[in-house]
């Protein structure tokens, strides 16, 4: 039997992987550059900010976005509902010097009431690391970047609007659910930040005492993450005054999320919130969570080194014995060893071509010259050997062969 008393704070805020983080302080100011808070040792981050729009004020905003991703170091920052198109948001973010920004397309459709766009700041460091990214719609944003290892990490970006506009926000979600069941079948590491405009802690009564109702269409984005294992770690308001993601009206809300995976929370350390009202920047706050580094840790040194490195392994052959072989087997050589490097650490992708090369002019002319005369220097050496075989059929034959 189900106990109506379960505790549901104490089930979401304990983690199964809990860390010292006495140092963390919920309440700390977001922009504190005299006592900033420490991240936790050897660790990375995924966090998830609503911006509110950049199109006012943009140029104040981006500054105060700088000093966020800079300041508390964040490797992957989601930033959620710009309102900006792909190329707005690439020349702001040139004051993110330190970071590569990836971003969603702009749904400007006359009746949409929420226009959308997502994006994704990535240090440098690890933007090297990208493959490809996708913008599945104006609300929904994919990054998938491969490390050494054949790891693989696809982040991805939300902004799933209010039910008041009831249409887009259904569609929103199936596209999300979606976009998951793919990354968990290519097998994809993979988290999703953002705005969800849904309540989690309204919903986890349901989940555990009344499935049948979890389970509904209404329902079904977050039945579909407990379901999966995926783990959200963001703090829980035990009171009216505990620090929040969204506050509307003096009420507190829970809808700003970092998910992760079954494959990624194996590597979850904690998550945090930051207090962003105090500025004006937006009404929401963002949240902040931690991995543990050993998932990254190969993306110190580019994929290109350990590369280089695997195929002088390889190429162990004596330098006298190579410059001995024939140029053939010099190339042979090299052929198989830069392969077998290439399978063994580069990150593979299959891909289609139905692409039919079009040859030039002039070269289709010589093939088919070439093609006649090989079919005469045929005929010819059959009339040799068979001469009373020549009649005037020849002549319509080798025309044939050149036409």
């Amino acid at each position: 039997m189900t106990d109506n008393n379960f505790n549901y704070d104490s089930f979401v805020r304990n983690s199964p992987n809990p860390i010292d983080i006495d140092n963390l302080s919920l309440q700390d100011s977001l922009f504190s550059s005299t006592s900033p808070t420490p991240s936790p040792r050897n660790s990375f981050n995924i966090s998830s900010f609503n911006i509110n729009g950049l199109k006012m004020f943009s140029h104040n905003k981006i500054e105060l976005l700088n000093d966020f991703v800079s300041l508390k170091h964040i490797s992957f920052g989601g930033v959620i509902d710009t309102h900006l198109h792909p190329k707005q948001m690439h020349f702001l973010s040139k004051r993110l010097s330190n970071y590569t920004v990836f971003s969603s397309v702009l749904d400007t459709s006359q009746h949409v009431r929420s226009f959308g766009g997502v994006s994704l700041f990535i240090k440098n460091s690890l933007a090297s690391h990208v493959h490809i990214y996708s913008s599945l719609s104006s609300r929904l944003l994919s990054v998938d970047l491969y490390f050494k290892g054949h790891v693989k990490l696809r982040i991805f970006v939300v902004y799933i609007p209010p039910t008041s506009d009831q249409s887009l926000h259904d569609e929103t979600i199936d596209l999300l659910i979606s976009a998951l069941l793919e990354a968990k079948r290519l097998g994809f590491h993979h988290a999703v930040c953002g705005d969800f405009n849904l309540h989690l802690d309204q919903f986890y009564p349901l989940f555990f005492n009344q499935p049948q109702i979890a389970s509904k269409c209404i329902h079904r984005l977050f039945n579909f993450l407990l379901s999966n294992g995926y783990v959200n770690f963001t703090p829980v308001n035990f009171s009216s005054d505990s620090l929040g993601i969204f506050h509307h009206a003096d009420i507190i809300f829970r809808i700003d999320y970092v998910w992760s995976c079954p494959l990624l929370k194996r590597f979850l350390l904690t998550s945090v919130i930051f207090d962003a009202r105090d500025i004006n920047f937006s009404d929401h706050n963002p949240v902040i969570t931690y991995y543990d580094y050993s998932f990254l840790s190969s993306s110190i040194k580019p994929a290109r080194d350990d590369f280089s490195a695997h195929i002088d392994n390889l190429c162990n052959i004596s330098p006298t014995i190579f410059a001995s072989w024939h140029i053939n087997q010099m190339c042979e050589y090299l052929h198989a060893n830069i392969i077998a490097g290439a399978n063994a650490v580069l990150p593979a992708r299959t891909v289609g071509n139905d692409h039919t090369p079009k040859l030039p002019k002039d070269l289709e002319t010589l093939i088919q010259h070439y093609r006649f005369l090989n079919h005469v220097i045929h005929s010819t050496n059959l009339l040799r050997k068979y001469p009373h075989t020549l009649s005037s059929s020849h002549d319509r034959k080798w025309y044939g062969y050149l036409t």
